[in-house]
């Protein structure tokens, strides 16, 4: 474990950091998708170096895949791309 705070944990796989949030307490109940509900949401990727990170985001735009960009993870202080499914299929748990 690396972090572990309010709803939130983070743990490596690896070398990989895997972090799971759980579920907000206003979430509306019922089997409609909401990213504050159990499931995947979205996927964040960072680079040890920060020219292969915009790199990374740059490929994700050109394929056509919505992203945040490159921004700074406020907690972690990392520099990441996070990215939805392209295809929209969200799952709820």
């Amino acid at each position: 474990m690396i972090l572990e705070v309010k709803n939130l944990f983070i743990f490596l796989a690896g070398s990989t950091a895997v972090g799971v949030r759980g579920p907000e307490a206003a979430t509306p109940k019922g089997k409609t998708f909401n990213p504050f509900r159990v499931g995947l949401d979205h996927v964040a990727l960072t680079c040890s170096e920060e020219v292969e990170l915009e790199r990374v985001a740059a490929a994700l735009s050109k394929a056509g895949v919505e992203n945040t960009g490159v921004k700074t993870d406020p907690t972690l202080n990392k520099r990441y791309v996070a990215f939805k499914d392209p295809d929209r299929i969200a799952r709820g748990f």
